[in-house]
């Protein structure tokens, strides 16, 4: 079980994270919703430990993993909503170092991501679309245990969204514990059997349609 607990965080003095909690359970996609601005994808890097929270913890099973280089390569993957890609790189090569890192290759992804024809292209001659093929691509080729996806489905092609949708969906079934971060209702429906709400700095347990009510007023608003 991998759990962020009471995680404060602030910028310049304002409070963004005032006490937020997520626990991520084997085959369970826990959906992470909010308006813009929320602090989701806060607590998304703050357990990918792109950012360093003000306090708080995150455990893996009951043990912080705050620098721990295992569970960052091999456990965790990430799926950041702005990809940290190398621009000068091709997408082969890119893919060759990262597997290189980890220790470990995920073949399948090639495939399961369309990455065949993008192989011998720059990174910096992609669309967004094929980017974003590319980050997911290097967040599971260690089939990690815990995935945080922060919009992965955002500029996704429509038949990639599917396939990768279907993977995900095996797995679950595998075991695969998920924090599914998006602003889409329909997403929380089709892939999450719970929800966190992040309102105020703070999360909440809600169902998926009280998710998307709540999304859809703050829309209005």
């Amino acid at each position: 079980m991998l759990e962020a607990k009471d995680i404060f965080k602030a910028y310049r003095g304002a409070a963004v994270l005032k006490g937020a909690s997520a626990v991520l359970e084997p085959g369970i996609c826990l959906g992470l919703a909010g308006k813009n601005g929320s602090g989701k994808s806060t607590l998304i890097k703050i357990i990918a430990q792109q950012l360093k929270a003000d306090s708080g913890k995150v455990l893996l099973d009951g043990r912080s993993v705050v620098g721990d280089r295992c569970f960052l390569t091999i456990k965790l993957g990430y799926i950041p909503q702005s990809d940290a890609l190398a621009d000068f790189l091709t997408v082969s090569r890119q893919l060759e170092l990262w597997r290189a890192a980890v220790g470990a290759a995920l073949p399948e992804a090639d495939g399961l991501l369309g990455l065949s024809e993008l192989m011998p292209r720059r990174i910096s001659e992609l669309s967004g679309g094929q980017r974003k093929r590319v980050s997911i691509a290097l967040a599971i080729q260690s089939k990690p245990d815990y995935l945080v996806a922060d919009e992965a489905f955002a500029s996704l092609d429509a038949e990639f969204r599917e396939s990768f949708a279907d993977w995900l969906r095996r797995r679950l079934a595998e075991g695969m514990a998920v924090l599914w971060c998006t602003h889409d209702a329909a997403e929380l429906h089709a892939l999450c059997r719970s929800v966190a709400l992040i309102d105020a700095g703070r999360t909440r347990a809600v169902s998926a349609g009280e998710a998307a009510e709540f999304l859809s007023d703050s829309r209005k608003g």
